[in-house]
């Protein structure tokens, strides 16, 4: 299993309580947070990440935004997509670009710590990929 410290994860929503609680969630993790999607963008001229957790909805730049910006300059980053207004729409055009999850807020710590881990390729998985143990 990989050391999680040398995963570097972006995290984007424009509040910042939900930015926060992710931190915390995943302390054990290289954790970036951006404050909208102009930040995350910004961050993303410049770094790396090998997953971006970003929420849909956000003043001036939306997550769909940051997500296609993030898969053209950086193809192989894993992403994350969480919101609160979880559409047909929105959650099928974010997955047109690739997206590992889409999680509604609210979510749990146990279910945002397994997408991030699957996503990573950390999880407990039998050898065909298939996550062993109690589901969510």
């Amino acid at each position: 299993m990989q050391d999680t410290a040398t995963k570097n994860i972006l995290v984007v929503d424009d509040e910042q309580v939900m930015r926060e609680f992710l931190a915390d969630v995943l302390e054990d993790f290289n954790v970036v947070k951006a404050a909208d999607g102009d930040e995350a963008i910004e961050k993303l001229k410049t770094d790396r990440y090998d997953l971006i957790i970003t929420d849909m909805k956000m003043p001036r730049v939306s997550g769909e935004e940051v997500v296609k910006f993030a898969k053209e300059t950086y193809p192989d980053s894993k992403i994350i997509v969480i919101s609160g207004y979880s559409s047909l729409f929105s959650v099928s055009n974010t997955l047109g670009y690739g997206v590992c999850a889409f999680l509604s807020k609210p979510f749990t710590i146990k279910q945002i710590r397994s997408e991030v881990e699957k996503s990573l390729g950390l999880g407990v998985n039998g050898p065909d990929g298939l996550e062993l143990g109690n589901g969510i």
